[in-house]
C-alpha cells in the first residue's frame, strides 16, 4: 500500500455539504449583483479617473498585494522551517492561493471574456494581456479568506475587506468588469474552503511528512511562479543565472558546514543520495528552466512557457504517482508505472495549452514524459530528467508551432 493510500485511509472525510451549499447560494447572489453592475459600472468609474485615487489603486494591485502574497508565502516556509514535524496550518492555504490562480487563468482561456477596456475602447490605468473572466487577482486573494478566517475570525474578517478592495480596484482600472470579481471571488473562496476544511488539512499534513510529496509539491509550484513573474517581467535570465551560481556555492559549503536555515530546507527537500550533492534537485531543476529560456525566450517564449510547465505539471505528477505504485511498470524502467506516465502527459498537456495548441501540446508532453521514462546515460553522467523534459518538450514545439 502506498503513502497516499495509508494518507486516505487515515481521515474520517466527510463532504461539507452545508458549506458547499452555502458558499454555491453565496456564489449566485454575487454573480447575479455583479452581473448587474456591469451595465453600470462604466459610467461611475470614469469620472474618478485622474485623480488621486489612480496610483493608489495601481500600487494596491500591482505591487502591495504582491508583496503581501510574498510574505505570505516566505511566513508559511518559516513556520514550516521551525516545526518539528515541518508543519503548519498555512501550507493548505498556500496551495489554495497557487491551486486558485491556476485555475482561474484555466477558466479565462475557457470563457474568453474580453476585458471592458477592450470591449469599450477606453484606456485602462494597467494593460492586461488575458482574458477576464475570472478575475485572477480576486480568485488568489479570497483563497485565503476562509483559511484565516478558520484560523481567527478577526483576522478573516480584515483579509476579507482586502480582498474585496483588491477586486473592486480592479474594476476601478477597467480591467474587469463586476462580473469577473464575482467570479474570481466564488471561485477562491471555494478553492480555500476546500483546502482549509479540517479532514482535508489533516490530509495534506499525513502528505508533507512523505519527501516524495515534498519535492514534487515544490517543483509544481516553483514551474508556475517561474512563468508568471517572467511574464509580468519580473524574472530575468541573468537573475536565475546568479541563482544558480549561489546555489552551487551553498552546495559545496554545505557538504562541509551547517548553514544556518539554508541546510534545514535542504535537508526538508533532498533525497540520501543527494548527500554528495545538496540542492542536486532544485539546481537540475532551474538549469533546465534556464537553458529552455535561453533557447526558446527571444522569439517563442509561449514555447518556453509551455515546456516549463509540462515539467512542472506533467512530469511532477508522474513522479508523484510513480513513486508509491508497484503495479503496471514500465519494462525499461522500473522505477516508471504505465499509470504514472499517463497522468503526467495529459496534466502536462493541460498546462501547456494555455501557450500553445493542444495537439501540439499533447505531442510534446506525450514525447517529454516518455523519454523522461529512458535512464538517458552519458558514461557515468546521467542526464537529469528536469534538463531532459523542457527542453525536449520545447524541440517538439518549435517543429510543431
Amino acid at each position: 500500500m502506498n503513502f497516499i493510500q495509508k494518507a486516505f485511509k487515515r481521515i474520517d472525510y466527510q463532504t461539507p455539504e452545508k458549506e458547499i451549499f452555502a458558499w454555491l447560494l453565496f456564489g449566485v447572489l454575487v454573480y447575479v449583483l455583479g452581473w448587474w453592475g456591469d451595465r453600470y459600472f462604466i459610467p461611475f468609474v470614469l469620472p474618478l479617473h485622474g485623480s488621486w485615487i489612480d496610483q493608489w489603486v495601481v500600487l494596491l494591485t500591482e505591487v502591495f498585494v504582491y508583496v503581501l502574497l510574498l510574505l505570505f508565502a516566505l511566513i508559511t516556509l518559516w513556520r514550516v522551517w521551525r516545526d518539528e514535524d515541518h508543519q503548519s496550518k498555512l501550507v493548505p492555504a498556500l496551495f489554495a492561493v497557487v491551486t486558485s490562480g491556476i485555475a482561474a487563468y484555466i477558466f479565462k482561456s475557457v470563457f474568453a471574456v474580453e476585458r471592458p477596456y477592450v470591449a469599450y475602447a477606453l484606456e485602462p490605468l494597467v494593460q492586461a494581456q488575458s482574458y477576464a473572466f475570472p478575475s485572477g487577482h480576486t480568485a488568489v486573494a479570497f483563497a485565503l479568506l476562509i483559511p484565516f478566517w478558520r484560523i481567527s475570525k478577526w483576522l478573516g474578517m480584515a483579509w476579507g475587506l482586502f480582498a474585496l478592495t483588491v477586486g473592486l480596484s480592479r474594476v476601478y482600472e477597467l480591467v474587469h468588469f463586476p462580473s469577473d470579481i464575482a467570479g474570481g471571488l466564488f471561485l477562491g473562496g471555494a478553492v480555500g474552503m476546500i483546502y482549509s476544511q479540517p479532514e482535508n488539512q489533516k490530509l495534506i499534513r499525513l502528505l508533507w511528512k512523505e519527501l516524495e510529496f515534498r519535492r514534487q509539491s515544490f517543483h509544481f509550484i516553483a514551474g508556475f511562479l517561474v512563468v508568471f513573474f517572467h511574464w509580468v517581467g519580473m524574472l530575468r535570465l541573468r537573475f536565475i543565472a546568479l541563482a544558480l551560481i549561489l546555489g552551487l556555492i551553498v552546495s559545496i559549503v554545505s557538504q562541509y558546514r551547517r548553514i544556518p536555515i539554508i541546510s534545514e530546507i535542504l535537508n526538508l527537500f533532498d533525497r540520501p543520495r543527494d548527500k554528495d550533492f545538496p540542492g542536486r534537485g532544485a539546481f537540475y531543476y532551474f538549469f533546465g528552466v534556464f537553458l529552455t529560456l535561453l533557447i526558446f525566450s527571444q522569439n517563442h517564449i509561449n514555447i518556453a512557457y509551455a515546456a516549463i510547465l509540462i515539467l512542472a505539471v506533467g512530469d511532477s505528477l508522474n513522479h508523484l504517482v510513480a513513486a508509491p505504485l508497484k503495479i503496471g511498470k514500465v519494462p525499461w524502467n522500473q522505477r516508471k508505472n504505465v499509470v504514472g506516465v499517463t497522468l503526467g502527459i495529459l496534466a502536462g498537456t493541460l498546462a501547456a495549452m494555455w501557450f500553445v495548441p493542444w495537439q501540439a501540446a499533447f505531442l510534446a508532453s506525450a514525447i517529454a514524459i516518455f523519454m523522461e521514462t529512458i535512464p538517458w546515460r552519458i558514461g557515468k553522467f546521467y542526464i537529469d530528467d528536469n534538463i531532459l523534459v523542457p527542453l525536449v518538450a520545447g524541440g517538439v514545439l518549435w517543429l510543431l508551432v
